[in-house]
């Protein structure tokens, strides 16, 4: 990686499942809900005609209960050449399940994605950001070589279980390089939504900042429903065309990044 700067383009195809997890009565929610059918009927199509003219392919991390919803789409992202990543199941946090609700969360959110491609996911984000004392077990027992949760480096390394290397590749994220803390809402009045102005000022500047740091890597942390509409999706427009101005950036998904750590 010494000679190239990865660009990673996590985007995140939650649907509905993120307002689902929040709360059991959210099901009868239906103008709530749509916020997040958004990323379906009409976001998801848009994003990938914006990946296509950049040429470039994300990581899509999809939760199983949207992918059991929303097959087509499951499909449409295959068929598009990009990475199918598992989101688990029902996009709820590490904290509050027990071992057993936390193992089948994982493996059944990786079933639904393999059920509905093709293909066994083999990059994870946990629904939370978090991790139990059990994870690194299991995406071990289940053939994860990518995590996308930690926000403690720059760089891409390899996790340690009592000092051993093993197959699990972190690549990091970091919260001002997502796009929920600046435009999720949802109905929370104590949340303000910002400006892309603002919003992109702030990752031109770490991205140009980051760049001139040796063998870092960047990654967007996006979420469909989020980022897919119109002013958004300009902004993001404008800032693949800044990123690929730049002679070392390479925009790869997470399986091809992972790939070059030792």
């Amino acid at each position: 990686m010494a000679d190239i700067f990865p660009v990673v383009l996590g985007i995140c195809l939650d649907a509905e499942a993120i307002w689902l997890s929040k709360s059991p009565a959210n099901k009868d929610r239906p103008v709530l809900l749509s916020t997040g059918s958004y990323a379906i009927r009409e976001g998801l199509n848009p994003l990938l005609d914006l990946l296509d003219a950049n040429d470039a392919k994300a990581s899509f991390f999809v939760p199983g209960i949207t992918a059991d919803r929303y097959p087509a789409a499951v499909k449409l992202l295959h068929d598009r050449g990009h990475e199918l990543c598992s989101h688990t199941y029902n996009h709820l946090p590490v904290m509050g399940l027990t071992p057993a609700q936390e193992r089948d969360e994982l493996v059944r959110g990786i079933e639904a994605v393999e059920r509905h491609s093709g293909v066994r996911p083999t990059s994870w984000r946990s629904a939370s950001w978090e991790w139990s004392a059990h994870t690194l077990d299991y995406l071990v027992d289940e053939g994860v070589e990518v995590s996308c949760n930690f926000q403690d480096s720059l760089r891409p390394y390899r996790h340690l279980k009592n000092g051993a290397p093993t197959p699990v590749i972190e690549l990091p994220v970091h919260w001002h390089l997502a796009d929920a803390p600046y435009f999720l809402y949802g109905g929370d009045i104590q949340r303000r939504v910002r400006p892309v102005t603002e919003v992109e000022t702030i990752w031109m500047d770490e991205f140009d900042a980051t760049y001139d740091w040796p063998g870092t890597y960047f990654q967007l942390t996006l979420h469909v429903q989020l980022m897919a509409h119109p002013s958004r999706l300009k902004m993001l427009d404008r800032i693949l065309k800044h990123m690929k101005s730049r002679s070392r950036v390479r925009i790869m998904t997470c399986c091809e990044v992972a790939k070059a750590v030792s």
